[in-house]
């Protein structure tokens, strides 16, 4: 990838994001990191106290998901913090969005160009939902004898 391809990158980057790939320099190339030093002199959040604040709330934002989970705890990507269907979850902490990938099921012949598909994600949806409906078809099927 060419630094400029690379700078056209990151300057779509939130800037949790960038500050992120900023904890971990040592995973960076070195035009990587210089191109990423770059971005981030450019927006303003270069200095050690900007990083070390987001280091800590990044630190902070962890252990409050470890704290608290969830409403349930089945599977790291079932029911509890993490829905269904989602993958790649970034959260924005400055507007409190959240972007991720996720499975579409009913998908409208609006779009031009065709997405590439998880099939991962997918499979793991469809058992998921499968196994829903058998749950629900036996408790009806419970409550029809038992009631």
């Amino acid at each position: 990838m060419e630094i400029q391809e690379l700078a056209a990158q990151y300057e779509t980057r939130s800037n949790e994001e960038l500050l992120r790939l900023a904890l971990h320099p040592e995973q960076l190339a070195s035009e990587a990191l210089m191109v990423l030093n770059n971005e981030l002199v450019k927006r303003g959040i270069h200095g050690p106290e900007q990083l070390d604040a987001f280091r800590k709330a990044e630190e902070e934002r962890k252990a409050e998901e470890e704290r608290t989970p969830g409403l349930f705890i089945i599977h790291h990507w079932g029911i509890g913090r993490m829905r269904f269907g989602k993958a790649e979850r970034i959260y924005d902490s400055e507007t409190g969005l959240e972007r991720f990938k996720t499975t579409v099921f009913i998908v409208l012949m609006v779009f031009q160009e065709k997405l590439p598909l998880d099939w991962e994600q997918v499979l793991k949806v469809w058992i998921v939902a499968a196994l829903c409906i058998f749950a629900v078809i036996v408790a009806f099927r419970l409550l029809i004898r038992f009631g």
